[in-house]
């Protein structure tokens, strides 16, 4: 479903970028077709009158197309300046009280030797 969608999403993405013709034919001053897509017909298909600069039918062709230039919206940025900070002119060292070193002991608990344990056990073999 969702790709589905992202594909129909894209098609009608790249359809418009890339633009469409759209032909309005008019006869008799109200609009007759419309079609997408170059006609070229002399005829009128309405009348049947042959198409004329001034006459009752023309055609007006359409270029319906999106723009490719995007706008780029600046964004509030926050300056990564250096702050200025006053250095004092005495500078008090304070000693730390002496750490005591704490003694750990590390046990390890190895786990049981496999051979020590008996066959059947060793094998998984356990007879009810």
């Amino acid at each position: 479903m969702k790709k589905g969608f992202v594909a129909i999403l894209a098609i009608l993405y790249i359809t418009l970028t890339s633009g469409v013709i759209v032909n309005v034919h008019y006869c008799m001053g109200s609009i007759a077709s419309v079609a997408y897509g170059y006609d070229d017909h002399d005829a009128c298909g309405k009348c049947g009158m042959k198409e004329q600069r001034e006459g009752c039918c023309h055609t007006e062709y359409n270029l319906v197309k999106l723009d490719d230039e995007h706008q780029v919206i600046p964004a509030d940025i926050p300056s990564f300046e250096m702050p200025v900070s006053i250095i004092p002119d005495e500078i008090v060292w304070i000693d730390p009280a002496p750490a005591q070193i704490a003694a750990t002991t590390f046990t390890y608990d190895d786990p049981p030797d496999p051979y020590s344990n008996s066959v059947w056990l060793h094998h998984c073999v356990f007879r009810i």
